[in-house]
């Protein structure tokens, strides 16, 4: 029986092979003087003939990831914020079993739950230990982390650690996976305690391209505009509206501008933010508004989330 990895190992070398045949007839395409006859380099084609074990490991995880994202071309995929600490595993086996995530895939959309590595409370990570080991809680958590990827393959590992300091990392993994890795239209991230209307999303999306065509989407359930508490601020005052963080969706273009042509000031938030990622994420749209004029449709739907 042929397993993942060697039909992968398969398909990789015939997409080799396909691309040195045409490789070899890209010339009679050129219709300028800078286009030159491309020459396959023996050893460079055995090189890239040895695609390791580990290469096809990576992309036979990737592709049992894909069982839970149906169909990375649709038209949202959603980021659900967990944690790997063992109370959290009955939140994403409620998920799974209440025909939330059905719902989802039903509706056409993608999703993953999204963590980071599991950190023990008091284990301090600021010191150089050379040779230092994660704490038995740690290891233990990772181990039946492993196991529940193998089992439901629905899970996307950040390579950072989880801890609520670290939040707004964890907002920024969503959002990376969104772009770079599906073609979804809208990205949203939601906690692990809520489930998402799909037939509701769906509905705010048609009003926002039949009535706003030029501008970016950012819906969420509850709107702040950013000055109720103090605490909003940051330490330079800057305060801006936001959606609460149980659950919010971007257009794509939106969250590609704060991934990708504001990332240097999205991952610096520590300059004006603070430990709340959803506050953290309205000065991020604050900024692409004022640095990129980008105009921005707000939307707030309460029924957009319920309780699953």
């Amino acid at each position: 029986m042929l397993t993942l990895t060697n039909c992968l190992f398969a398909i990789v070398a015939s997409f080799q092979a396909a691309r040195s045949v045409s490789g070899a007839g890209a010339q009679d395409h050129c219709v300028t003087d800078a286009c030159i006859k491309p020459v396959r380099d023996h050893s460079l084609m055995q090189r890239e003939a040895k695609t390791t074990r580990a290469e096809l490991t990576f992309l036979a995880r990737r592709a049992r990831l894909a069982t839970a994202l149906p169909d990375q071309k649709g038209q949202v995929f959603i980021g659900i914020k967990s944690a790997p600490k063992s109370e959290y595993r009955s939140r994403r086996d409620h998920l799974r079993s209440s025909g939330c995530l059905k719902s989802i895939k039903d509706a056409g959309f993608s999703y993953a739950f999204v963590m980071g590595v599991p950190m023990s409370s008091g284990h301090d990570l600021t010191g150089h230990d050379q040779g230092g080991r994660d704490t038995p809680e740690e290891r233990k958590n990772e181990e039946a982390l492993l196991k529940e990827i193998e089992e439901h393959g629905d899970i996307l590992m950040l390579s950072m650690r989880d801890q609520y300091a670290d939040l707004t990392d964890k907002l920024i993994g969503v959002f990376d996976f969104g772009v770079h890795h599906t073609n979804a239209q809208y990205i949203m991230e939601v906690d692990d305690d809520k489930c998402v209307v799909p037939s509701v999303l769906k509905e705010i999306i048609d009003n926002h391209r039949n009535s706003n065509k030029k501008s970016e989407l950012w819906a969420g359930a509850y709107l702040f505009n950013g000055k109720e508490y103090e605490s909003m601020k940051g330490p330079t005052g800057i305060t801006a509206p936001y959606f609460s963080g149980n659950g919010c969706m971007l257009s794509r273009n939106l969250a590609r501008t704060l991934v990708e042509d504001d990332r240097d000031h999205t991952v610096l938030s520590g300059i004006y933010g603070t430990t709340a990622d959803d506050a953290n994420l309205g000065k991020w749209v604050k900024f692409a508004q004022e640095k990129h004029h980008i105009e921005v449709d707000f939307k707030q739907n309460v029924a957009m989330l319920r309780n699953p």
